[in-house]
């Protein structure tokens, strides 16, 4: 196992959590160094660290509550590409590093529990269902290849240089979602399903959904060129 990689994971809420994408990186040889940017401290810089992982919100990248450090987030990401840091970006993380270059992020429809989606790549990204809880959609920075799309919100993975990003959260197991709804469900309603059945479904869901989400963290790893071990 290669020895002295950093990743720095940086959790705009406190329920950002890793789940299966930080344990496929540890098993990858990473420390990762998490920054909460709700906190309000100011953002740490990329340099010295290996990797760079955005993990999902509560809030849009458009929102009042991300003003006060968006803007430092941004300027993160673009550091990043600059020094050739990979960035793995997670539903906000996704949009997050689109705008960084350019590209809108605006409202969507609501997507919720485990969904279809349509893979371009399905050796890199492959086919639904993947787990969402998002109601916002993106276009792609100039450059970047869409991997994976839904018909309700369009790109649902794409690449960008060194950088992989997708809209669902191949990190979620059970215990993730059950914080996630205990925090908020109120998008059940609106979405018209069930929160036991979903959390049922992520729990039966759980062996596959780790074996891919570590998938998708060895393919970022490859894209960004960094020689983890096993």
């Amino acid at each position: 196992m290669t020895e002295g990689l950093r990743a720095l994971v940086v959790k705009p809420h406190h329920l950002s959590a890793t789940g299966f994408i930080g344990e496929r990186l540890r098993e990858r040889g990473f420390e990762l160094v998490e920054h909460v940017a709700a906190d309000g401290d100011a953002m740490p810089a990329v340099e010295g660290f290996d990797a760079v992982v955005v993990m999902g919100s509560p809030w849009s990248v458009y929102g009042p509550e991300v003003e006060p450090w968006i803007g430092g987030l941004l300027d993160l990401l673009r550091e990043a590409d600059e020094r050739g840091i990979g960035v793995f970006g997670v539903c906000f993380g996704a949009q997050a590093l689109a705008a960084a270059f350019g590209a809108e992020v605006r409202r969507g429809e609501l997507e919720l529990g485990w969904l279809e989606v349509h893979s371009a790549e399905p050796d890199l990204v492959p086919s639904g269902p993947w787990f969402m809880w998002h109601s916002d959609r993106f276009d792609l920075p100039d450059g970047a290849t869409e991997l994976a799309s839904t018909e309700a919100n369009g790109p649902q993975a794409y690449a960008f240089g060194p950088h992989l990003c997708v809209q669902f959260h191949p990190e979620a197991g059970a215990w993730i979602v059950a914080a996630w709804v205990g925090h908020d469900s109120a998008d059940f309603d609106e979405a018209g399903v069930s929160e036991d059945a979903v959390l049922s479904e992520t729990a039966s869901r759980e062996p596959e959904a780790r074996r891919r989400a570590h998938g998708l963290v060895d393919a970022f790893l490859e894209r960004a060129g960094v020689p983890s071990g096993r």
